[in-house]
């Protein structure tokens, strides 16, 4: 797969620079193509989505894109798992990543949904992602909030971004990547979220 011909050519040329604090993050704003972006968008709000909710989330995903029925969502999730596009990640994040092994689902917050702190240790994981299909005003929540840590503990929050229409956001998963997703105010916090493993 060509991946230059979804990702934005800036992306491709650039240097891009990690934020070290309070862990290793970065964030690519305009990251697909416009065109693929909408299309992304479209066919995603056609996929059917289950509640999820216990006492450290409340909000909706869509089943793992490698069992989607929903055919429009297969070149995306062939894009995801590119061998390409891991090389790629796996470069700007000096990370070695498994070959086209990843986890992606949408994910849908509104009113009053969201996800308490924790640090996605599991099964391999080493970045996480979330590519953000919608944009949230800061006084409608749903910021991406980053946690300081002490002795393998949450301190408090040092870093808070609010979804951004076509952003890419990764970080490092690691026993200090402690994070939540900010409570939704009378909003929509539509992203497809996921897990690059090595």
């Amino acid at each position: 797969m060509d991946i230059s011909a979804w990702i934005e050519k800036q992306h491709l040329t650039r240097q891009i620079v990690i934020e070290k604090k309070p862990f290793h993050h970065l964030l690519l704003k305009n990251f697909l193509r416009e065109h693929k972006a909408a299309i992304l968008k479209k066919a995603l709000c056609k996929e059917p989505f289950f509640q999820k909710e216990t006492d450290l989330l409340k909000f909706k995903q869509s089943h793992d894109f490698y069992s989607t029925q929903n055919k429009q969502l297969h070149p995306a999730y062939d894009f995801f798992r590119s061998p390409q596009l891991i090389s790629f990640i796996s470069k700007i994040t000096k990370t070695k990543l498994s070959s086209q092994k990843i986890s992606i689902a949408g994910s849908l917050y509104e009113d009053s949904d969201f996800l308490l702190c924790h640090d996605d240790q599991l099964e391999g994981r080493k970045i996480a992602f979330m590519f953000y299909l919608s944009t949230i005003k800061p006084t409608q929540g749903g910021a991406l909030e980053l946690f300081s840590s002490h002795k393998g503990r949450p301190l408090e929050v040092e870093k808070r971004y609010y979804p951004c229409y076509n952003t890419l956001l990764l970080f490092t998963v690691s026993p200090t990547s402690f994070h939540q997703v900010q409570e939704v105010i009378k909003a929509q916090r539509l992203s497809l979220s996921g897990w690059f493993y090595g």
